[in-house]
């Protein structure tokens, strides 16, 4: 799961970099296609964050139903 959070938190920064250059490009020449490819490639990015937040819920969700994790109110009650 590690190295699945590493790629993925991996790939969603350098889309939101890339993202971040079409805005500076958009704003720099006055060009609405930079605007919109830089709206699209930011949105690519946020699917990416959310299947990394999906997968890590349900991976949680299938650890407790197996037994291998705790459930979270009883972690938070140990301590």
């Amino acid at each position: 799961m590690v190295i699945f959070g590493w790629i993925i938190a991996g790939i969603a920064g350098l889309l939101f970099a890339f993202s971040a250059v079409c805005w500076g490009i958009h704003i720099a020449v006055d060009n609405s296609d930079w605007k919109r490819l830089g709206i699209k490639v930011f949105r690519i990015g946020l699917v990416f964050v959310l299947l990394y937040i999906n997968v890590y819920v349900y991976a949680h969700i299938f650890g407790v139903m197996s037994g291998t994790q705790k459930p979270v109110a009883e972690v938070v009650s140990e301590e």
